[in-house]
C-alpha cells in the first residue's frame, strides 16, 4: 500500500481515542439495522427455551420475578451476547438471500432438488400462461358487443380475436386492419371482473423471467425477473445501483434502501426461526409430547411468515429498481 505524502501546512489527521468506548462504537457502527431484529429474536428464543427447560413446562409464570431479582447479571450477559449474535447473523445475511433465491452450489441431492423445483416453477408458469390466454378469450368475448356498438369493423375484431388466441389472422385482412387491431385497447371495454382477473394473472406472470432463466424458488424468480427487465445495467447487475446512485433522486434511493434492508432482515429471520425450531426439539425433549411440539410449530410458522414478508419486500425492491432504471435512462436522454 502506498501512503501519500502529507501536504505542507496540512493539519494533522484526527485520531480516534483508543479506549473501550471508541472500540464499542466502531463495533456497533459495523452492524446493519437489518441484523438487529434476527439477533434479538435468537437471543430471546434461546432464553425462553432455557426457561422452559428449567421449569419443565411451557409457561412464563415467574419469569418477571426472576428478571427483577437478576436484572444486573442478565443485562451484563445479554448486551455482549446480542452484539455477538447480531454480528453472526449479519455475516450470513447475503447468503440467506442467495439460498432463498435458489443459488444452491452443492452437487448431488441439492442439485437434483434444484432441478425438480425449476421444473415445477416452469410448469406453473406454463399453467398461468394457459389461464391468462383463456381469460383473455373470455374477456374479449364479453367485450365484443360493446366493441360492435363502437362501430369497430368485423375484420378488425377477427384480427384481435386471432391475436388473443395466439394464432395467425384469417386471410383477407389488410395491413391497415391488422395495425388497427394491434392499436385497439379492447380490454377497456370488457367487464370489470374480467379486467380484474386479467390484471391478477398478468401480475403473476410478470414475476417469472424467461423460460431459460427460471429459478427454483418464488423469491429467486421475482428478483431475477426484476433484474432482467432493467435496461441500463451494461451487463453488470450487481453494481448497477452503486454506479448510478448519484443520478437517482433521494426519495427513490430511500425507497430502495428501505426495501433492501427489509429483504435482508426477513431472509435472515427465516433461517434464524428455522434453526431455533430444530434446536428446540432436543432442548424441550423432557417435556410432555404436546408441549414439546408447541414451540417448534410456532417457530416454523414464524419462519414461513418471514418468507412471505421477504416476498413482499422483494416486490417493493423490484419497484425501486425499476424507478432507478427509469431515472438513469431519463438522465442519459
Amino acid at each position: 500500500m502506498v501512503i501519500p505524502e502529507k501536504t505542507l501546512g496540512e493539519p494533522p489527521a484526527s485520531v480516534e481515542p483508543d479506549n473501550f468506548s471508541a472500540f464499542g462504537a466502531r463495533v456497533l457502527n459495523q452492524l446493519s439495522v437489518s441484523a438487529w431484529l434476527p439477533g434479538a429474536f435468537l437471543i430471546v428464543c434461546a432464553a425462553l427455551l432455557a426457561w422452559f427447560r428449567a421449569k419443565k413446562v411451557i409457561t412464563l409464570s415467574g419469569i418477571d420475578t426472576y428478571v427483577e431479582d437478576n436484572w444486573v447479571p442478565l443485562l451484563v450477559l445479554a448486551l455482549p451476547a446480542l452484539v455477538m449474535t447480531t454480528l453472526i447473523t449479519q455475516a450470513f445475511a447475503f447468503e440467506s438471500i442467495r439460498s432463498l433465491e435458489g443459488y444452491w452450489r452443492r452437487r448431488g441431492p441439492a442439485s437434483w432438488w434444484r432441478s425438480f423445483c425449476i421444473w415445477r416453477k416452469l410448469r406453473k408458469k406454463k399453467a398461468l400462461t394457459s389461464r391468462f390466454h383463456a381469460a383473455q378469450a373470455r374477456a374479449f368475448h364479453g367485450a365484443r358487443p360493446t366493441l360492435l356498438k363502437r362501430r369497430i369493423s368485423a375484420a378488425v375484431l377477427l384480427a384481435v380475436e386471432a391475436n388473443v388466441a395466439n394464432v395467425e389472422p384469417p386471410p383477407g385482412i389488410s395491413e391497415e386492419q391488422l395495425s388497427q387491431a394491434n392499436d385497439l385497447e379492447w380490454w377497456k371495454s370488457c367487464k370489470p371482473w374480467d379486467s380484474a382477473k386479467l390484471l391478477r394473472l398478468d401480475q403473476d406472470l410478470n414475476e417469472f423471467p424467461e423460460d431459460n432463466r427460471i429459478m427454483p424458488t418464488t423469491l429467486g424468480n421475482i428478483l431475477r425477473a426484476a433484474e432482467d427487465q432493467l435496461r441500463n445495467t451494461n451487463g453488470d447487475i450487481e453494481g448497477f445501483v452503486m454506479r448510478h446512485r448519484h443520478l437517482v433522486p433521494s426519495r427513490v434511493l430511500a425507497h430502495h434502501d428501505q426495501f433492501r434492508t427489509r429483504l435482508d432482515m426477513y431472509c435472515t429471520l427465516v433461517f434464524v426461526a428455522a434453526t431455533v425450531a430444530m434446536a428446540s426439539v432436543p432442548a424441550l425433549w423432557d417435556l410432555p409430547a404436546v408441549d414439546r411440539m408447541v414451540v417448534p410449530l410456532v417457530l416454523l410458522v414464524t419462519s414461513c411468515v418471514s418468507y412471505g414478508a421477504a416476498l413482499s419486500s422483494a416486490r417493493g425492491y423490484r419497484t425501486a429498481l425499476r424507478q432507478i432504471d427509469n431515472s438513469v435512462e431519463d438522465t442519459h436522454n
